[in-house]
């Protein structure tokens, strides 16, 4: 596939906070986009497929590091997120993965704005329409999430989100929109999206979401907003277009002896057969070398096929130091929403709407697929809050990496049976994130507030 280059001076202009309009000047020797098939252009960069944020999993309580390992990447972001720290970033630093979002947020508002009067096919028109409305919704309703607080019925009207960008203006200097304000316009760009007939359940590949990746993103907002019936009926749909499921016991080692090696049968994030909405990650860099939180070790056990195919006790070379706990080895990470999401979803629904035996055997019919036969056990539950509690433990075994645990996380805290204090020790020093701690939201880069001072910075303790 082609990736769009010839308007990269558009990115570096997002990132210096450029102030240069799109149509300002004509670059030498370039074209600018007039008619459906270059706007199109837009749609089809594999940018637009890549997801963030990769700093939030840091924060989380799935991922474990050595004293060693954090005293040598002291001063990295990643490290001092991992620590909760109150400063995380210089005043000179810039947030990529922040730049990277909003870059591909212009892009969708740019289509959006141009390709309704552009000459051309009208069907390409409302399908790249629909398109942008979604991917649009994707980066907004993840940044709300990572900079603003989990949606509060009584407060997402006055708690601060994210600055809500619509049309395609580099000079533009917003104020951070509430939390409802974002949610509002994600949940309005994919109503629009569904309901353009030009739009095929599928995408065309990878990088072009359908139907399917509409209904999945709106059932993962409605999750995070406390609208299970909503989120249930949306999940519902998604699975109808789309309800595959990968069995883990076809995957084998390409050599058992060295798991780093590759695993055969496992598919990389973009060709996953789950996925409904596929989503990669570039930054996979800062990604690579930690361990399995112990807490987490103790609940997914080492004989469920996630941990053998994501974990391992062997180190990487005979130089490598065997670690405490075993090591994370895969090198691609996988943002995408799929089924499994989606059957949790509906099973989380079914457990608070008192259906128990209905929420236990959706989780039955994932987890089969997550053991080997000798080591598969049926899950019940006595009561709906048991079925609540097996569901939200399956959910993070199933999540693992997937750019949501931070989320749930923080839902979860508004929630006395689920609320959880996090803690860290590192060189006899005790690092906590209490529940509901202003620190679970990232800090808003300096250098962002300073280019435009219109945006708060987030409450650091």
């Amino acid at each position: 596939m082609k990736k769009i280059t010839l308007y990269s001076v558009l990115l570096l202009g997002l990132a210096a906070g450029s102030c240069k309009k799109f149509l300002d000047v004509t670059p030498k020797k370039k074209v600018l986009p007039t008619t459906v098939a270059d706007y199109e252009m837009f749609m089809n960069d594999i940018l637009q497929a890549d997801a963030g944020y990769m700093q939030a999993e840091f924060m989380t309580d799935d991922i474990h590091y050595t004293d060693e390992q954090i005293r040598s990447t002291a001063n990295s972001r990643s490290t001092k997120n991992y620590l909760w720290q109150k400063e995380t970033m210089l005043q000179t630093e810039e947030d990529n993965e922040y730049v990277r979002i909003y870059s591909n947020i212009y892009y969708c508002n740019l289509v959006l704005d141009k390709i309704v009067s552009a000459p051309g096919d009208a069907e390409a028109r409302e399908r790249n329409i629909a398109e942008a409305k979604i991917q649009r919704a994707y980066n907004y309703f993840h940044l709300a999430n990572i900079f603003g607080k989990e949606y509060t019925p009584a407060t997402a009207a006055s708690d601060l989100a994210v600055p809500l960008l619509l049309v395609p203006d580099l000079e533009a200097k917003l104020k951070r929109a509430t939390v409802k304000e974002v949610y509002d316009q994600v949940i309005k760009d994919l109503s629009d999206a569904i309901a353009i007939t030009a739009l095929p359940d599928t995408g065309r590949n990878y990088v072009h979401p359908g139907k399917a990746a509409a209904h999945a993103l709106l059932a993962r907002v409605r999750l995070y907003m406390g609208d299970y019936a909503g989120a249930k009926a949306a999940a519902e749909k998604a699975l109808a277009i789309r309800s595959t499921l990968l069995d883990h016991n076809t995957f084998s080692f390409v050599n058992p002896a060295r798991p780093t090696s590759g695993v055969t049968n496992k598919p990389i994030p973009e060709n996953n057969p789950e996925n409904l909405y596929t989503k990669t990650n570039s930054n996979n860099g800062v990604f690579t070398r930690f361990m399995i939180n112990p807490e987490l070790l103790g609940i997914i056990g080492e004989k469920d096929l996630r941990y053998v195919y994501t974990f391992t006790r062997i180190p990487r070379s005979a130089l490598t130091p065997p670690s405490p706990y075993p090591d994370y080895f895969p090198g691609a990470t996988n943002f995408s929403i799929g089924v499994p999401e989606m059957m949790l979803i509906r099973a989380e629904a079914l457990a608070r709407d008192n259906k128990k035996d209905e929420a236990a055997a959706i989780l039955n019919t994932l987890r089969q697929k997550r053991f080997k036969p000798e080591d598969y056990t049926a899950l019940t539950a006595a009561t709906a809050d048991e079925a609540l509690a097996l569901v939200l433990r399956e959910r993070r075994l199933e999540l693992m990496y997937r750019g949501v645990r931070l989320f749930d996380l923080k839902r979860l805290n508004n929630d006395p049976r689920f609320k959880k204090d996090l803690q860290r020790d590192h060189l006899g020093q005790v690092y906590t994130l209490p529940a509901g701690s202003p620190n679970y939201l990232l800090e808003i880069a300096p250098k962002i507030m300073m280019i435009n001072p219109d945006i708060l910075p987030n409450p650091r303790n």
